[in-house]
């Protein structure tokens, strides 16, 4: 890697020092550092990106991460995160180890990780469909906005409707969302470098609602449904908890696998169960 875009959550970072030090260890190695403060920068000034030898290094936390991948989708430029947060699985590196981490970077010793995403546009009740599209690396989530009503859901694959749920709502995640919001919904967890869709309702208040996980071709629609005591539906799609289209009765959000992915620059050598052992089952002190 010889040229590094650095991306910086200054909610994180709000004195730059730790951008200031990572940017100055880079050129004292003798790489090119550009600093952007802008997506429309990142994406519209730039001259031509080179996957092989550019580097987008990203400070804060995987929320961070997840709006980097979603926004330079097209440019499949490889992204480095350092967590500055708490829970880091896609902002790998921790601040008090980033030189050792930045060095194995420099010295070539490193490995890409390419990771799925999924597409989503909302098609009204009339049928018209939205042009806009919105993509995700972790899920896609349709859920309640405004009044604390129940949704009913009708979850359709590949055109067949399999099933129809009461609930706060429906995720739709990938193998990397996997052990986000739909492990706190009770779904189950998926290697992250796999193919797969996995749905999962949102405290449902059926007893025999279930996760399904799906392949990565199948298409999924999830349609909001007319609720049992109002007309007056409130609802929302959610693309990584950061970008949102709202949902009314009969509208729908039509999912698939994205037909770009995200690379990620990862430094450890350590499985994914590994990992995920350090970060949510070892108890401190065993």
């Amino acid at each position: 890697m010889d040229r590094f875009f650095v991306v910086t959550n200054e909610i994180k970072d709000p004195n730059l020092e730790m951008t200031g030090q990572i940017t100055a260890f880079l050129r004292e190695h003798g790489r090119e550092v550009i600093p952007v403060h802008s997506w429309e920068e990142r994406i519209g000034g730039l001259s031509p990106l080179d996957p092989d030898r550019d580097c987008l290094l990203v400070l804060g936390g995987d929320g961070t991460v997840l709006d980097a991948a979603a926004r330079l989708r097209e440019i499949q430029i490889p992204i480095l995160g350092i967590n500055m947060g708490t829970l880091g699985y896609l902002a790998e590196i921790e601040r008090r180890n980033w030189r050792e981490a930045l060095e194995k970077v420099l010295q070539g010793d490193y490995d890409i990780s390419s990771r799925m995403m999924l597409e989503g546009h909302k098609v009204f009740a009339d049928g018209r469909e939205d042009p806009r599209k919105e993509y995700a690396l972790n899920d896609i989530v349709v859920s309640r906005s405004g009044s604390l009503r129940v949704l009913n859901i009708t979850l359709l694959v590949n055109g067949q409707m399999i099933t129809r749920v009461s609930a706060d709502g429906v995720i739709a995640a990938t193998p990397t969302g996997s052990t986000a919001y739909n492990l706190s919904a009770g779904g189950p967890i998926i290697e992250p470098s796999s193919h797969m869709i996995v749905v999962t309702p949102i405290c449902s208040h059926s007893m025999n609602a279930r996760s399904i996980v799906l392949s990565s071709k199948d298409r999924i629609t999830l349609r909001v449904e007319q609720a049992q005591h109002s007309s007056d539906i409130e609802a929302e799609a959610n693309f990584d908890g950061a970008r949102k289209m709202l949902l009314c009765q009969g509208d729908r959000i039509e999912i698939r696998r994205a037909s770009r992915e995200t690379r990620l620059i990862r430094i450890s050598r350590q499985s994914f169960l590994h990992t995920l052992h350090k970060k949510m089952y070892q108890v401190e002190g065993l």
